[in-house]
């Protein structure tokens, strides 16, 4: 399986738009979401399957770095990729851009796989392991991304 960076698109509703007229810090994350949740689906855990086999994906953790603001009606594009992986988890990294390709936002994720039926962790079904191998070997593993790991602070 040949895959590409995978890109979400969507256009910014108006009732993302805060007081101050860009996209509301929290409906960042519900297009990271959004985005993450239709890539996962791409690569095979569809809300069907899902149901079929009784295996989801969680969010453990996530970072978002805001860059540039965002406005209503705007269509966003969300660029996904895989940093690390292991028989369960997923590290991934997604960025943001507005119309013009300009980078706007910046979001690290911790995903683990999660056996529905014992909701306990478990390692990734044959299949999405695979997916997660080809898509992984496909994209230029050797970049240095400023955002990764970055922690919250005041520096003195």
């Amino acid at each position: 399986m040949t895959v590409e960076t995978y890109e979400y698109k969507t256009i910014v509703p108006r009732d993302w738009v805060d007081h101050n007229g860009h996209m509301n810090d929290g409906e960042y994350g519900r297009a990271f979401s959004d985005a993450g949740m239709a890539w996962l689906a791409q690569m095979g855990l569809d809300t069907e399957k899902i149901e079929e086999i009784s295996y989801t994906i969680f969010t453990l953790e996530n970072h978002i770095v805001y860059q540039k603001e965002v406005f209503g009606g705007d269509e966003i594009t969300v660029r996904i990729r895989i940093h690390d992986y292991d028989d369960k988890r997923l590290h991934v990294f997604m960025t943001l851009h507005d119309p013009s390709g300009d980078q706007c936002a910046a979001y690290e994720v911790m995903y683990m796989g999660m056996d529905r039926k014992t909701n306990r962790p478990a390692p990734f079904p044959e299949f999405f392991a695979r997916s997660v191998e080809d898509y992984c070997s496909t994209q230029n593993n050797d970049v240095n991304i400023k955002e990764m790991g970055r922690i919250i602070g005041i520096r003195r």
